[in-house]
C-alpha cells in the first residue's frame, strides 16, 4: 500500500511539474514569464522572504541556476533583493508590488483550474482531501 501511495504522489508531482502545464498556466494568466523563471517566482511567493539557498533547496536546483533566475525576475521588476540583516552574504528576495499583481493573476488562474478539476467533488470531499494532504505532509516531516 505504501508503494502505491508513493507512486500516486509521484504521479501528482510529475503532473504539476510539467513545463508544458506551466507554459499553459502562464499564458492563461496573461503574464510574461519563462517556465524556469516561473518556478523560481513561485518559490519566492511560497517562502518569501526567501534566500537563494532556500529556493535552491526547495526546487532541487543548484544555487547559480536559481540566482540567474532571480536576476531575471529582478530585472523584470517582479522582485527586489537585499542582503540579509543576519548575514550580508545571504541574498533575500521578496515580491515587488508589480510582482504581487502578477502573483494575483497566476493565483486566480490556478484557482480556476483547480475549481474546474474538482467540479464534481463535494465540499466534504475537498475538505477531506485538504485535511489528508496536510496530515501526510506533517507525517512525512516527522520522518528523516
Amino acid at each position: 500500500m505504501e508503494n502505491e501511495i508513493f507512486k500516486a504522489l509521484i504521479d501528482l508531482v510529475s503532473l504539476i511539474n510539467r513545463p508544458d502545464r506551466d507554459k499553459k498556466m502562464i499564458a492563461n494568466a496573461g503574464v510574461n514569464l519563462e517556465a524556469a523563471t516561473f518556478r523560481v517566482f513561485g518559490g519566492i511567493v511560497h517562502l518569501q522572504p526567501a534566500s537563494v539557498g532556500e529556493l535552491a533547496a526547495l526546487m532541487g536546483k543548484n544555487y547559480s541556476s536559481v540566482s540567474r533566475q532571480i536576476d531575471k525576475l529582478e530585472s523584470a521588476g517582479l522582485i527586489h533583493t537585499y542582503a540579509s540583516s543576519a548575514d550580508s552574504r545571504v541574498r533575500i528576495s521578496e515580491l515587488t508590488p508589480y510582482g504581487e499583481e502578477v502573483h494575483a493573476k497566476i493565483s486566480d488562474t490556478r484557482e480556476r483550474i483547480m475549481r474546474e478539476a474538482l467540479s464534481d467533488w463535494t465540499p466534504e470531499d475537498r475538505q477531506e482531501l485538504l485535511d489528508k494532504l496536510r496530515r501526510l505532509f506533517h507525517s512525512l516531516q516527522q520522518v528523516d
